[in-house]
């Protein structure tokens, strides 16, 4: 189980490291949950509306409660 989390853990700091750090904590939770939504995607770990890149703009969307 440790290894499992050291591994996803490591995965994301290998994304954050070029962003130098955040300055503050409401920057460093927006961009985590980017990455997470954008990995969640590639991985297939969620049900797209519509396929390709126009359903992950509609899922990302919705997941953050953006206009469309």
């Amino acid at each position: 189980m440790n290894s499992i989390i050291e591994a996803d853990h490591g995965a994301l700091k290998r994304v954050i490291r070029p962003t130098r750090g955040f300055q503050r904590m409401a920057t460093a939770s927006a961009t985590i949950k980017g990455f997470e939504v954008m990995r969640m995607i590639r991985r297939g770990h969620c049900m797209l509306t519509e396929p390709g890149s126009t359903g992950e703009i509609r899922f990302v969307n919705q997941l953050f409660g953006l206009a469309v």
